[in-house]
């Protein structure tokens, strides 16, 4: 295969020969005239292979290989010489040469030796990609991924630092994960330089290169970098839908980042893509296969406790109609005295008590009855499913579900507007607030305030349904509120959150045609927002 080949001699006439039958292999050739020149070009692209002469005026070939090691250390070095020194091939091969070849050139034996050269370079960039992907994609923990994405980068970038960024909920963009920074000012700087690179997005979504090498035309009223910093700008694209980017930083002088090395950070990018994609689809998976196993687990309830639940429930009603009858012959109408039993205080007392006990017995029977219909409801997660249904219903399935979790943590209020219908798949949609009311209870679960209060009302505005779960807990820090949104962002810490769930959420909504929203004050509380397109009200146009 063709490579990036740069061809080192101070003699004129090998220059012109080793590029004309490199050429003629199909490599591209480049020629420098010294040392010195050959680390410029180093510094301005990026080559496979550097073939040079030993014995060079001011800087040698040793000397040379020596520091493409540093700044370019994955391009083979190949050292030619007429002088068959013993102690000169020793130093050239323990400095990191590929290979010696003697002068004047044998053609064969020069091909030879440049064609293992590239396949070395190839193999090792190969196993680099392959180690990446296997960090990447073996990644279990998916709140953990940006870290695994953005040390990946950092090690086969030879970076400084790495930034991973993401949008928020505004299109701004918001570090996932960031390594090597310097400090706040470094990362503010970072950041900037990838919002302006989605700003122009829509106009040219190809990488930036900024530093002492050079700028870019979208960059050319941005403020100075700091003189040894350079920076590649990769953005993470699906189609026209923008994932996020990488922020590639270098503080060498020696070795400033270069257009060539777009190559390898496009490479990277695509791993990256693949990596975030399969995430949020695994997020999305695992949230639907868990309410599929809840429907499993649900249908097996509905055999084995549906039926005993009903024959349970009908005989306690019949135990009620029973007793209600049986109180009304034991109080004596004013009109007939004759005939009637009186009841001292204390049986009339154990009657009311059996009473009372059996109507709570009907009613816990009826939840048993309520849960496992809302279980099977919640299961059936259709995003294809287009009738309409009453809001409400998985409101209150919602409020039933989470009960265990609400309870303990607040006092829930409910206030819902009647008669309101949405489109959409109604498992779904339930998902989204057992979602909502899960996160409040767990804000409340620690809080220590006055109030401890989740309240979840939904009312009509024209033709949208407008839901509010709102909760007196300790609020969001300002500097993760435009956050909550983004996949894989999560204050919860690893064991207890995958910061994905809003994410998901917000999907659901969207996907239905309406919005999530947030607002929220540190000390007073929290607010998500849920519109929806409602069905029209009869006799309205």
């Amino acid at each position: 295969m063709p490579g990036q080949i740069l061809i080192v001699d101070d003699e004129r006439d090998i220059r012109q020969l080793l590029r004309e039958m490199l050429s003629l292999e199909g490599h591209e050739v480049n020629e420098a005239t010294n040392g010195a020149e050959a680390l410029s070009r180093l510094r301005d692209a990026s080559f496979d292979v550097v073939v040079t002469d030993v014995r060079m005026p001011s800087l040698s070939g040793v000397e040379l290989l020596r520091r493409v090691r540093e700044v370019s250390p994955s391009t083979e070095v190949i050292v030619a010489t007429a002088y068959a020194e013993l102690d000169t091939a020793i130093e050239c091969m323990r400095s990191g040469a590929f290979d010696l070849l003697r002068k004047p050139f044998n053609l064969q034996e020069l091909f030879s030796c440049v064609s293992r050269a590239l396949e070395k370079r190839r193999l090792n960039v190969s196993t680099d990609l392959v180690r990446l992907s296997q960090a990447l994609f073996e990644q279990n923990a998916i709140e953990q991924l940006p870290r695994a994405i953005v040390e990946s980068v950092r090690s086969f970038m030879a970076a400084d630092a790495v930034v991973l960024a993401l949008p928020d909920t505004d299109g701004r963009l918001q570090a996932a994960y960031a390594h090597g920074l310097t400090g706040e000012e470094e990362g503010r700087l970072a950041l900037a330089l990838g919002d302006r690179l989605v700003r122009m997005l829509p106009q040219d979504q190809t990488p930036a290169v900024l530093g002492p090498l050079g700028g870019d035309w979208r960059f050319k009223d941005f403020q100075e970098l700091p003189p040894a910093l350079s920076v590649l700008l990769m953005p993470l694209t699906v189609r026209e839908r923008l994932l996020g980017v990488f922020i590639i930083l270098r503080r060498s002088e020696a070795r400033p980042l270069n257009r060539g090395e777009q190559d390898r950070a496009t490479l990277l990018s695509s791993h990256a893509v693949l990596a975030l994609e399969n995430a949020r689809m695994a997020g999305q998976l695992s949230a639907t296969q868990r309410m599929a196993s809840m429907g499993l687990v649900a249908a097996g309830i509905s055999h084995e406790i549906s039926n005993p639940a009903a024959f349970v429930l009908s005989n306690l009603q019949f135990i009620q109609k029973g007793l209600s009858l049986l109180s009304r012959s034991l109080s004596p109408e004013p009109s007939r005295v004759s005939g009637w039993v009186e009841w001292g205080p204390r049986l009339q007392e154990e009657f009311e008590a059996i009473q009372q006990a059996t109507a709570e017995a009907s009613e816990g029977t009826r939840r048993i009855c309520e849960i496992v219909k809302d279980m099977r409801a919640l299961s059936r997660m259709d995003d294809n499913a287009s009738g309409w249904f009453e809001l409400n219903e998985a409101i209150r399935s919602a409020l039933r579900i989470t009960r265990a979790e609400t309870t303990p943590a607040a006092t829930v209020i409910v206030e819902l507007a009647d008669g309101i219908q949405v489109k959409g798949s109604p498992g779904r949609v339930s998902q989204v607030f057992s979602n909502l009311l899960v996160n409040a209870a767990q804000a409340l679960s620690e809080w220590r305030g006055s109030r401890r209060e989740i309240r979840i009302t939904s009312y009509r505005a024209g033709d949208r349904a407008i839901i509010e779960v709102a909760d007196t807990g300790p609020g969001i820090a300002p500097d993760h509120l435009s956050r909550v949104f983004q996949p894989f962002f999560t204050t919860k810490g690893m064991t207890t959150g995958t910061g994905l769930g809003l994410s998901i959420s917000r999907d659901i909504v969207r996907r239905l045609g309406g919005d999530l929203e947030v607002q929220s004050e540190q000390g007073v509380g929290t607010v998500f927002t849920v519109s929806l397109p409602a069905r029209l009200a009869e006799g309205t146009t």
